[in-house]
């Protein structure tokens, strides 16, 4: 069976597609939702994502989307599109929606509240819990990157109160309870060890929940990761 596998840019989408003799599958990314969270990287079975230049990517300085999928390595699993809380990537056999791998049978269903993303104009399943810190020894202070790349402003920078000017302040201020917990802060970090995410609770149903394929990522998930780690 002859497999040809390509990937190409349509506008706001990076189409990576794999033709067969019957079939056309496409795993297609959607740049205006990424934000480079790489919650798809991390679950990837094949290691077929790649981080891209995020922070740059973001703030439009460069045309690089925040991700990149390596067409040699990709199987089209479908897991990417599945984990993505923005709706980013997309899995078409056909030109139809597809799903290879069943929710409800060998995935669970994503549970949460549909939360508004600020800087993509989206929206953003918060299926995710857990804790997120900053360290200030760490944090260079200045660059805004984890602010400008944040979904949905939970990030941001402090200023000492007006009466007490000489107060210091964290170079991060983290509001934890709108925090999707999904990594893009950290992942564009220029910092080693400056940001640090650990993942607690993935809120899903019970179907599914207990094959292989789940208990895989859900053990990928729930592992503590820090920026440049």
């Amino acid at each position: 069976m002859t497999r040809v596998s390509t990937v190409s840019r349509k506008s706001n989408q990076v189409v990576t597609e794999r033709k067969e003799r019957h079939s056309t599958t496409s795993l297609i990314l959607d740049i205006d939702k990424c934000t480079g969270c790489n919650i798809c990287w991390t679950i990837c079975p094949r290691d077929a994502i790649e981080r891209g230049p995020i922070g740059a990517s973001i703030r439009k300085r460069v045309t690089a989307p925040p991700i990149r999928i390596n067409y040699h390595k990709c199987i089209f699993c479908g897991l990417c599109a599945y984990i993505c809380p923005f709706e980013a990537l997309k899995l078409m056999i056909n030109n139809q929606p597809a799903e290879k791998i069943k929710r409800g049978i060998s995935l669970p269903y994503l549970e949460g509240e549909l939360v508004d993303c600020k800087n993509t104009g989206g929206t953003a399943l918060k299926y995710l819990e857990g804790e997120i810190k900053v360290d200030s020894k760490r944090c260079p202070g200045g660059c805004s990157t984890c602010i400008v790349v944040c979904p949905v402003d939970c990030l941001s920078l402090p200023v000492a109160p007006k009466d007490k000017p000489w107060k210091k302040t964290p170079k991060v201020k983290v509001v934890e309870e709108d925090c999707l917990f999904c990594g893009a802060c950290l992942f564009a970090c220029p910092t080693k060890w400056a940001i640090k995410i650990n993942r607690t609770f993935i809120k899903h149903s019970e179907e599914g929940s207990s094959s292989q394929v789940w208990k895989n990522i859900e053990e990928k998930l729930l592992r503590p990761v820090r920026s440049r780690d």
